[in-house]
């Protein structure tokens, strides 16, 4: 029976060899053609803009956010850590979001403490700190953090890998369009008279 599954096993094996053959021979004898080639690019270019758009709305959501708070400078008076700063056993490390608590005075004067929400919660303060925030004029007990890097990286990356895919599809669909002008311009007669004169 041993012998059996084994033979077994080997002819599937062979079969889907085989098969991966065919499959590799069918695609060298049937390249993309220039239309497929030009679709695919142009779906890399579709989803930059996605990117772009998602950029334009958390930007704007941001924008949006930030200007509903009053600017002023607080004072870290608490931290807290969410998440494992250890590497874990597939080698990637859990991101840590902070928790500040801010002590900060508002315009009339009065002195608050609040917690820190919103973008800007992955950088680390040490207590005593002082950091601009902006606090929210109908609710004291919340802050956000005014670091620009922390507001603005996810909009940032979004931005940047929208663009790479819409400069690379532009690049893309004229470089497939300039290799069948060559291969055609090499196809025509006046090529092959002028190559035997």
């Amino acid at each position: 029976m041993s012998i059996r599954l084994r033979t077994t096993s080997k002819n599937k094996r062979e079969r889907e060899e085989e098969r991966d053959i065919r499959d590799e021979e069918a695609r060298e004898a049937n390249p993309p053609t220039v239309a497929e080639r030009i679709k695919a690019t142009r779906i890399m270019g579709l989803i930059g803009a996605a990117l772009m758009a998602g950029f334009l709305l958390t930007i704007g959501y941001s924008i949006y956010e930030n200007s509903k708070t009053i600017p002023v400078d607080g004072e870290v008076v608490g931290i807290g850590a969410n998440g494992n700063s250890s590497t874990r056993t597939n080698g990637y490390k859990e991101a840590i979001t902070y928790n500040h608590t801010f002590r900060f005075t508002d315009q009339d004067g009065v002195e608050h403490v609040a917690s820190a929400v919103g973008r800007g919660r992955d950088s680390s303060y040490n207590t005593g700190d002082i950091v601009s925030i902006g606090y929210y004029p109908d609710d004291f007990t919340k802050v956000r953090i005014q670091s620009w890097f922390g507001l603005w990286k996810v909009q940032l990356t979004l931005f940047g890998l929208g663009l790479v895919l819409i400069i690379y599809s532009f690049w893309g669909v004229k470089q497939i369009r300039n290799e069948e002008v060559t291969d055609q311009y090499a196809d025509s007669p006046l090529v092959e008279t002028r190559h035997r004169q």
